[in-house]
């Protein structure tokens, strides 16, 4: 199974370009087929920095990680 969904990640470009040539033959895609698109990845970037705010601690602690004591995994209180 993981083979055909490497297999499918590979050939979904292809797909897709295959798609859009289909059914957009004009040699430029429309104008709202890029407008969405664009709008698109601002949101994408939008979304990751965000994210990226969420989860980034503050610079000056220092990484502590996890340790094992015996049969069980301990973490630090921050």
């Amino acid at each position: 199974m993981p083979r055909f969904i490497e297999i499918v990640m590979f050939l979904a470009p292809f797909a897709g370009f295959a798609v859009w040539r289909l059914l957009f033959p004009q040699p430029l895609p429309p104008v709202w087929l890029v407008g969405g698109l664009a709008g698109f990845m601002v949101l994408m970037v939008a979304a990751l920095l965000w994210l990226r705010q969420i989860d980034a601690q503050d610079a000056s602690h220092p990484y502590i990680p996890a340790e094992l004591h015996g049969d069980r995994i301990v973490t630090p209180d921050p």
